[in-house]
């Protein structure tokens, strides 16, 4: 094809037909510039053929991602649910002052000497947000929701923080010198301990406003657990909704 071309130029050069040579050779450029053109669209548009799968590839793995963390916050927040309801039974004994409930009493305790914490994992939706992909998101909703996650992250980070300071800075020094820890820890982790050692003096328990105000405080701090576990189902489910919107909307077998 270049030689044909060159071989046309040539002809009219030697035929003296400059006015001829001189449209032809705009012709040419502009033939070249528009082959550039399409090369440059051709080259755009498998560019953002590729972001696009790219970008509905990471909405699949988020949405199953979020899902499966969304059912760990709701089966941790049953166990949360628990200790809830041991440690308010706790205070209900207590109050009573009934000396007949010290067998109840060592069954609830078991709550107060317990802090778990929720262990949630994003790698997927961490790497997204990292690698810059949340300014290629058109909707105003799913970036709202982004938003969101980073204050759920932030919330749970905190929560596990004080539950974890709670009680190693105030209940387990508490159990230490006041409980004998055998005979009140849960029995999922009564089979791992030997029974025995000098016995807690229950009837004092009664009167102990330190015990009163460390399980309040305990039951204020699950309470608020709770809460925060409950506004991290309603913000992941959002998210999790909005990502589905994006994926059927850059389906690509739907394109």
């Amino acid at each position: 094809m270049i030689k044909f071309f060159r071989h046309i130029r040539q002809r009219m050069l030697k035929e003296n037909r400059f006015s001829r040579y001189f449209l032809y050779a705009i012709g040419e450029i502009f033939l070249v510039v528009i082959g550039i053109f399409l090369a440059l669209q051709l080259n755009n548009w498998n560019s953002d053929r590729i972001a696009q799968r790219t970008m509905h590839s990471y909405y699949e793995r988020m949405h199953f991602e979020i899902g499966s963390e969304i059912q760990a916050i709701e089966s941790f927040m049953i166990n949360q649910e628990d200790l809830r309801s041991m440690n308010k039974r706790t205070l209900m004994i207590l109050r009573s002052k009934d000396q007949d409930s010290i067998p109840a009493l060592k069954g609830t305790l078991g709550a107060l000497g317990t802090a778990w914490t929720v262990t949630v994992k994003f790698p997927v939706t961490e790497e997204f947000i990292d690698r810059g992909y949340l300014l290629k998101v058109e909707s105003d909703s799913l970036k709202w929701a982004f938003q969101d996650f980073a204050h759920v992250m932030e919330r749970i980070s905190t929560m596990n923080e004080y539950t974890r300071s709670q009680y190693n800075d105030r209940i387990e020094p508490f159990i230490n010198k006041n409980l004998n820890y055998s005979e009140i820890a849960l029995p999922v982790y009564q089979r791992y301990l030997v029974q025995g050692g000098p016995p807690t003096d229950y009837v004092s328990l009664f009167s102990h406003l330190e015990l009163w105000n460390i399980v309040t405080l305990k039951l204020e701090c699950l309470s608020t657990y709770i809460r925060a576990n409950e506004f991290a189902i309603v913000r992941l489910k959002n998210l999790n909704a909005q990502i589905l919107k994006e994926l059927e909307r850059t389906d690509p077998e739907g394109q």
